[in-house]
């Protein structure tokens, strides 16, 4: 429950609450606690009779009303003042990163309809489909591997078990993303790009109810479903597909401790390439699972993969996929220390243990949400994840969440397929 105290009552450790747009007051929250006198100084020259407060979230009580209330300031915030020029960059900063966003969801959508059609050609005009996917990983390849400074995204997917297309993209920019962060040669990027985008080909091959299937499955089931990595290796030959893709194709479900498959291979009698693929395909699995309701957040897939799970996947690969997607990855929520919920939604290159957020501000519209970049914040940092499930249905309209993760990337110069 909140009060209302007059602007002479304020003094620091009261959190209070603006009841203005977001973009008519200076600071980066419309709610926060007091923690300076210079606070308190601009609060008084916003030109407000009363101020919300709340005292279950405060340290401190106001102070008495004065038995003369002084007189109301008009606000004297000048267009110089340092606050004032702070919010500016703020605003501008926002604009910058909602036009990034822009281009990635629109370069997303370019390259699920290129891998979609590149599908659809396999059987019908395999020659012309492995060109096209050829220009689209060397696309890939030049837009992200080589590129300087690249922002990922997390993109709401569609809600239901679509093509298994999307799993190959979704893939292939994970496998990706571990490759920028190792610095694999482009040459080495392009092919891990082919082998990642057909990784799954073989399912073409093996019954639907099969692949859909969302119960535990038999152990006939679960055998020809194995048969999926010589179905690909045989059809990508088909297609022309290179050998060290094909390698991939092979080896993307064995495992360093040997408990994979098709061959049971252990350690490093299996490909470098593949085990990246093999890390990327099942972190996309453990987010993106067929029965969308065991589906984990990022930040539990991580966490599942490195303390459950770490003996069947390469320590190199794992490690930078971790260092890369940070230890909250796009997609994943979380409270913050003033108490806010946000949304990760990009990963900071140049902080990855302080990504980029999108606020949940239920004063703010949701169209002019707030983007926070907490590279660039002292006094806010991630408390904890939080369970989509725990959160209420509107927050999660807020913060546009759906039953899917996507990634794509923005280089700042457009990125479509």
């Amino acid at each position: 429950m909140s009060y209302f105290l007059t602007p002479d009552q304020l003094q620091t450790g009261l959190y209070v609450q603006l009841d203005l747009p977001w973009m008519e007051h200076p600071f980066t929250f419309n709610g926060f606690k007091i923690k300076s006198d210079e606070q308190i100084q601009v609060l008084r020259q916003l030109g407000l009779e009363q101020i919300r407060y709340d005292p279950a979230r405060s340290t401190a009580k106001p102070l008495p009303p004065p038995a003369q209330p002084a007189p109301r300031q008009v606000a004297v915030l000048t267009p110089d003042d340092p606050m004032v020029q702070a919010k500016r960059a703020r605003i501008e900063q926002l604009h910058r990163y909602r036009e990034a966003v822009t281009r990635a969801e629109k370069a997303l959508v370019s390259a699920a309809n290129t891998v979609r059609q590149i599908n659809a050609k396999l059987l019908t005009h395999p020659q012309e489909a492995r060109a096209e996917a050829e220009a689209f990983v060397d696309h890939m390849t030049e837009n992200f591997l080589t590129a300087p400074d690249v922002l990922i995204h997390a993109m709401g997917g569609r809600g239901d078990s679509e093509d298994l297309f999307h799993h190959g993209l979704n893939v292939t920019l994970i496998a990706m993303i571990m490759a920028k962060g190792i610095g694999l040669p482009a040459a080495q990027g392009r092919v891990l790009g082919l082998g990642a985008l057909f990784h799954d080909i073989g399912l073409r091959e093996i019954p639907s109810r099969v692949v859909r299937k969302t119960e535990p499955l038999t152990q006939a089931e679960y055998h020809l479903r194995q048969l999926h990595c010589e179905r690909g290796v045989e059809l990508g030959r088909r297609i022309g597909l290179p050998e060290a893709a094909l390698t991939i194709i092979q080896q993307h479900h064995e495992t360093m401790d040997g408990s994979g498959y098709p061959q049971g291979l252990k350690g490093e009698r299996t490909d470098p390439l593949a085990r990246m693929v093999q890390v990327a395909n099942r972190y996309d699995k453990l987010c993106n699972p067929m029965d969308a309701g065991k589906a984990m957040s990022p930040h539990e897939a991580l966490s599942w993969m490195f303390a459950q799970q770490r003996a069947q996947h390469d320590p190199q690969h794992l490690r930078t996929l971790i260092r890369c997607m940070g230890v909250y990855p796009p997609g994943t929520v979380v409270h913050l220390s003033n108490g806010v919920t946000a949304l990760v939604t990009s990963v900071n290159p140049e902080h990855p243990l302080k990504p980029v957020l999108l606020v949940h501000d239920p004063q703010v519209p949701k169209e002019e949400a707030i983007i926070l970049d907490l590279g660039q914040e002292q006094d806010v940092n991630i408390s904890h994840a939080i369970r989509p499930g725990q959160l209420p249905r509107a927050t999660l309209d807020y913060l546009c969440m759906r039953k899917h993760v996507s990634y794509y990337f923005d280089n700042g110069k457009g990125c479509n397929a």
